[in-house]
């Protein structure tokens, strides 16, 4: 049968399913996701997130536990909560510590005003010379280096934010980027990377927004192995250090850009009689997480043992030094409500679908993936059994229009009848089937996302033990992980399109005959 003629009869099948699940369909509705929403993106929250004075996250846990309880769900776990056992790393700022060394040994500066990103869980010590690195870059296309000739073995590296490039267009610095240059320092054998506030910079508060993030600790699954095994720290600090740093040597930072920029050649060089010490001291607690598991069991004697699994993260970021709350409207309380209206879709069929629908509202998505991480390793239905993860995260979101330019490190807003869809293409069977459901709700589907998107969300967990996925998403915006994710910015209508299309795509894979087919399975 050719490609062509099989998409046809997609498109046949799935009309025909628009027109029996109707009645389904029609439980999705605005109204519902807005009240939904409106209590999971509220301030009662505090941004749901771990640590904040009044618990919203397992108030929302709760919430999501309630509705369940209110359809009649089936618990996934005794008790709808699949209990995750976790470790909380914390930096201890006032033990945190980088002091300076002239070639005698002498002490001839300190500071604590310094943060790291990342590292072991356990205290941290290193030590070293220094090298200043310019903006710590390499361009491909001029060949411009600023580690060029460079010894960085064993040595800690001085580097500003951004790049010549950026610098020129008054471009804001991307954490992209800066992640790029600690992996090139990293290869040359570094110990350490200390990045500054090149002096040039137009966002003054670029570090001051990373402090907010990596000064609230990490969390990672109790035992964890492999995590933080990079042999190389990111140590963030203040023009005042890298001035400090590079006093001896009778230049400033600010003189240093200045000439780089002007003769558009590295201005690098070792600071053979100055060592660092950096020392990072940290503090761990144990804590609990919870996902919430439901689930539609299968009317067939034998297929309801398979399942396709729905999940959306239900924690956000909680409150800044501020006391800003991090509501997070579209990331994730978009994808949060979409799940309880879809749960409500299959629940209230007379006769349920052939194979079962796990829900699953995934914990610590922003802490690392944590929460489906440990339900990769717990499933209620072996991975085996799982035909298909479908993720929903940040799908509330449009712009006036589709982009003419799609630009994965910042703005990637759909227009109105975008969808991006993260997938690993494991299945020609199940694009063609997401395809014709997309054309049958005048959905323009793209998967433009997938390769700079594919470890970024939930859905990475269930692509890496082989089970073929779709991460729906209506893309990023200005407002990600900013206090102004709010209500009043989601557009309704097209969240239950998407969520019309999740429901949609399940069912007709919870009901055919036979299993969906992984033609280009993972390797």
């Amino acid at each position: 049968m050719n490609a062509k003629l099989l998409f046809t009869l997609f498109c046949v099948a799935v009309s025909f399913l628009a027109k029996a699940q109707k009645k389904e369909l029609q439980t999705i509705t605005e109204n519902d996701l807005r009240a939904h929403l409106e209590f999971i993106a509220s301030d009662n929250m505090r941004g749901r997130d771990f640590f904040t004075d009044v618990p919203g996250l397992d108030l929302a846990a709760d919430y999501l536990k309630a509705q369940c309880l209110k359809m009649g769900l089936k618990p996934g776990v005794e008790g709808y909560f699949q209990t995750i056992e976790m470790e909380a790393v914390t930096p201890d700022s006032e033990q945190t510590l980088l002091s300076l060394e002239d070639e005698n040994g002498k002490t001839t500066y300190e500071t604590k005003n310094i943060f790291s990103l990342g590292g072991p869980a356990k205290n941290d010590t290193i030590s070293g010379n220094i090298v200043f690195a310019g903006y710590g870059w390499y361009n491909e296309d001029t060949k411009y280096n600023d580690t060029k000739d460079l010894d960085l073995k064993g040595k800690i590296v001085l580097v500003m934010t951004r790049t010549l490039e950026q610098v020129k267009a008054g471009a804001d610095p991307e954490m992209d980027i800066e992640m790029k240059k600690m992996s090139r320092a990293m290869m040359g054998g570094a110990k350490a990377l200390v990045l500054v506030n090149d002096p040039m910079n137009p966002n003054t508060g670029y570090i001051e927004s990373i402090r907010k993030y990596a000064t609230g600790g990490s969390l990672q699954l109790k035992g964890a192995k492999g995590t933080f095994r990079i042999p190389i720290r990111l140590i963030f600090g203040t023009e005042e250090l890298g001035d400090k740093i590079l006093e001896a040597s009778g230049k400033t930072l600010a003189g240093l850009q200045k000439e780089i920029n002007e003769s558009e050649k590295p201005k690098s060089f070792a600071l053979n009689n100055l060592t660092s010490e950096i020392r990072l001291v940290k503090s761990t607690q144990k804590i609990q997480g919870k996902n919430v598991i439901a689930v539609v069991e299968g009317s067939d004697p034998k297929l309801k043992n398979e399942c396709i699994v729905f999940s959306a993260h239900y924690d956000h970021l909680g409150v800044d030094g501020e006391g800003a709350i991090y509501n997070g409207a579209d990331d994730n309380g978009t994808g949060t409500v979409a799940l309880l209206e879809i749960a409500e879709a299959f629940q209230s069929m007379k006769k349920k679908p052939k194979r079962s629908i796990v829900f699953a509202w995934v914990t610590g998505e922003e802490k690392g993936l944590l929460g489906s991480d440990y339900y990769s390793q717990n499933p209620v239905f072996p991975m085996a059994n799982t035909l298909a993860d479908i993720n929903l995260d940040m799908v509330g979101r449009s712009a006036e229009k589709e982009p003419e330019v799609l630009d994965s490190g910042s703005k990637t807003l759909a227009g109105p009848n975008g969808l991006y869809i993260i997938s690993g293409k494991q299945s020609t069977e199940l694009m063609n089937l997401s395809d014709a459901v997309c054309k049958d709700l005048g959905l323009i589907p793209s998967d433009e996302l997938t390769k700079a998107f594919l470890t970024r969300s939930d859905y990475y967990h269930f692509y890496k033990n082989g089970v073929p996925i779709l991460g729906l998403s209506t893309g990023l915006h200005d407002d990600y992980h900013q206090i102004t994710d709010e209500l009043d910015k989601i557009d309704y209508t097209k969240m239950k399109r998407v969520t019309q299309y999740a429901f949609s795509v399940a069912y007709k894979l919870a009901n055919q005959r036979k299993r969906l087919v992984v033609d280009k399975p993972i390797k």
